[in-house]
């Protein structure tokens, strides 16, 4: 067995991203039963996870024999993503002994450990354990294993020390003088641009800075140069990349720094976003790294890269366009088609289910933008931007659901506002139509997804279910507030733009600007989305909101989480009661913050492996509710999808008034000694004799258990602080629960 080398340093030995090629079911694995260990193939990695740390030994050993040469290398690398805290070990068996390797307790980042070979020229058998570092659930992966010549290592990265800011030939010399009119108006013409210099000088004029002079005061302090490898990075995602390449981030800040330089009309700037551009180009391989282009794999990661690739450097060709010469305006083109088109095409060709999530947006602003500006050259590509549009608008009419809902989350959404968005603007633009005219109809369906979402957290924009975060991007909120401008959207965009002091902070919301509304509609006491599944109530008690939001279920919806059944309650411009949303999917916590147990749940306790619904969950959820501006009510059955676990759950909300609520919980499970209520928050949490007080700045929420409740609160940890678990624990195996909770606006 001969390892399968990807440059001139480096080989794999185990291609565990690929499902295909993994050799994974050629592994031993100890079992690990007692403390709920599963190992399993994902589709880009070996997954693992254990339900709490082992009463002794390792939570994870497997190994696997090879007898495989090694003798042009002289170390080995294994890629793992181990449990914050925990401790790896390597042993090689080798035809000249036992090499063996014992880390350091992990981080929060991908690792690449290095094994010496010392001479050995067969690889016979290698064992992985790993000790749990902390009590609890963990979960990791291991992305490879592969072998290194550090010499020719280096020679190989001497590869990328080609260019520097001159770039002769490519782009003109410092000294040009431009005249900082973009070159194709793909977003914003010279009359536009005067106006919103105009606008700029006033935002500058009473508050003396503005996020595009933030721009310029950071853009010097990186060299585009230095940044030019063979793959190029997903923002700041390391899942894929090389442990070398982490920070090594060439993406974003390139058309942000060129349109700062033609609003500021600052020549170095708009030079330095071109030279953004060509470093981008002359990066080899338009990727995330070595395994999606591994020799004899049919493994790739889409065409994320390639669409953010094309959708910058197209940008950037357009705002900073008088730097580029001939060469380098027409190296950059041929890069388009051929890197980033060719790629984006061959994923809408072979992928249909693209076109059912959030992928077929998520690829075409590049696609897009990339075709309008080609076909400025090239009039045959036309028809290829016009099937751009048409696949986005086929997309758009197949995620976004019969009631507006989404099923990926406000987080996902912007797959419909900006990158759905976007495009759609510049085709209306290279086509001279309204922007309006050319929206599906299924974007002005979305108004009672806006309210159903729309956060009174005054931290928040969005409540982050699913996959989500707190805040929404300013493309996707200014394009869906023009859209539909008397909706929430408008309330969401003017809390957002508040951020940046009511300057937008990105080309297309300077200018959509104008045509939102400044006062938003007031929120709607009531929102039920039928299909989508969720229900939410906001009301006033006294000069403050409450909004309590129940999530339901969209069968088989995507990026969602183990959490039908679960609410989370904002009051006093606060939550109480929260969604931990998503963090950085370079974390293992990425796939922590999905389980039950995170989530404001009734899960059973005292069983082997950790419970939990499935999930994608194949089966519709919605509420039975009703609402006004004072009560609320709703009921779910809730045991479909938790057989193992569940004969019944059935969940009662009552709320007859702002101020009060009482949460019913009838059960039976099938295994383990009872059930644990979590209720999670980020705010201080006290118990005193069996109360329970969760204190806010302006208001605070009363719990009182189940009489038979035992009572502790969890600490667990999030990427940017504590989430803080409350939990009763009720040893039964079936009974009714109730949970009286009871608002007040006292605060600290």
């Amino acid at each position: 067995m001969n390892p399968t080398p990807f440059n001139d340093a480096e080989a794999i030995i185990e291609p565990f991203w690929d499902p295909q090629l993994s050799g994974l079911k050629q592994w031993t694995i100890r079992p690990g039963k007692k403390h709920g260990l599963s190992v399993s193939q994902n589709w880009c990695w070996v997954n693992f996870e254990w339900a709490r740390r082992p009463a002794r030994g390792s939570a994870l050993t497997m190994t696997r024999r090879f007898n495989i040469a090694c003798s042009s290398y002289d170390q080995a690398v294994i890629s793992v993503m181990p449990p914050e805290q925990s401790v790896l070990t390597i042993i090689l068996d080798t035809d000249r002994g036992t090499r063996t390797f014992r880390s350091k307790p992990a981080g929060t980042r991908k690792q690449e450990h290095t094994i010496p070979l010392h001479g050995a020229q067969i690889i016979r058998r290698i064992t992985l354990s790993l000790d749990a570092g902390r009590d609890g659930v963990a979960c990791g992966w291991i992305n490879w294993i592969g072998l290194q010549h550090r010499a020719a290592l280096r020679r190989h990265e001497a590869l990328w020390d080609r260019f520097d800011a001159r770039w002769d030939r490519y782009l003109e010399p410092p000294a040009f003088k431009p005249s900082f009119t973009p070159a194709y108006g793909l977003l914003i013409n010279h009359t536009e641009l005067t106006a919103i210099r105009r606008r700029h000088d006033r935002h500058l004029a009473r508050y003396k800075t503005s996020p595009w002079l933030e721009i310029a005061r950071r853009a010097g302090t990186v060299e585009p140069e230095t940044r030019i490898r063979d793959f190029v990075n997903f923002w700041s995602d390391t899942r894929y990349c090389r442990e070398r390449d982490h920070g090594n981030e060439l993406l974003i800040r390139g058309p942000q720094i060129a349109f700062a330089g033609l609003l500021l009309k600052d020549p170095g700037l708009l030079r330095l976003g071109a030279r953004y551009a060509m470093s981008l180009g002359m990066c080899a391989n338009w990727d995330d790294g070595m395994i999606c282009r591994f020799p004899g794999s049919t493994f790739e990661h889409r065409s994320f890269v390639q669409s953010l690739c094309v959708e910058e450097i197209s940008l950037i060709l357009d705002m900073a366009g008088e730097y580029f010469t001939p060469l380098g305006r027409d190296h950059l083109m041929r890069r388009i088609a051929e890197e980033g088109l060719a790629s984006i095409q061959f994923n809408a060709w072979k992928h249909e289910y693209i076109f059912n999530c959030n992928q077929m947006a998520w690829f075409t602003p590049g696609r897009m933008l990339g075709s309008c500006l080609l076909e400025r050259h090239w009039p045959r590509v036309r028809h290829h931007t016009e099937q751009a549009r048409r696949d986005l608008v086929e997309s758009l009419q197949k995620t976004i659901l019969p009631d507006g809902g989404y099923d990926e989350g406000p987080t996902y959404f912007t797959c419909v506002g900006h990158r759905g968005g976007l495009p759609l603007y510049v085709y209306a633009r290279a086509r001279k139509r309204p922007f309006r005219s050319v929206l599906p109809p299924a974007m002005r369906r979305t108004a009672s997804f806006a309210e159903l979402v729309a956060s009174t957290d005054e931290a928040q924009d969005a409540i982050p279910i699913c996959d989500g975060r707190m805040t929404l991007d300013q493309n996707t909120l200014s394009v869906m507030a023009s859209a539909l401008p008397h909706s929430a959207w408008v309330r969401i965009y003017r809390r957002a733009l508040k951020r940046t002091r009511d300057l937008p902070d990105t080309p297309l919301a300077l200018q959509l600007d104008a045509h939102i509304p400044l006062r938003p509609p007031p929120p709607v006491p009531f929102v039920r989305m039928r299909v989508m599944g969720p229900v939410a109530s906001t009301r006033r008690l006294g000069d403050t909101w409450v909004k309590l939001f129940i999530m339901g279920n969209h069968a088989n919806a995507g990026h969602t989480h183990e959490d039908k059944g679960s609410f989370v309650l904002e009051f006093a411009g606060q939550t109480f009661a929260m969604d931990p949303g998503t963090c950085d999917y370079s974390s293992p916590l990425a796939g922590e913050l999905k389980h039950c147990e995170r989530h404001n749940m009734l899960v059973p306790y005292g069983t082997e492996q950790r419970p939990h619904p499935s999930c994608p969950l194949p089966h519709d959820i919605v509420p039975r509710a009703h609402g006004d501006a004072r009560r609320f009510s709703a009921i779910v059955e809730l045991a479909n999808g938790w057989e193992p676990f569940y004969q019944r759950w059935t969940r009662h909300w009552d709320s007859p008034t702002p101020d009060t609520l009482i949460i019913r919980d009838t059960y039976r499970i099938r295994q383990g000694t009872g059930v644990e209520f979590f209720w999670n928050t980020r705010l201080p949490i006290s118990v005193e004799n069996g109360r329970v007080t969760i204190q806010g700045t302006r208001g605070r929420v009363r719990i009182t258990p189940p009489p038979q409740a035992e009572i502790r609160v969890d600490e667990l940890p999030l990427l940017d602080g504590i989430q803080r678990r409350l939990v009763f624990r009720i040893p039964a195996p079936a009974g009714v629960l109730l949970t009286h909770i009871q608002l007040d606006t006292r605060g600290n």
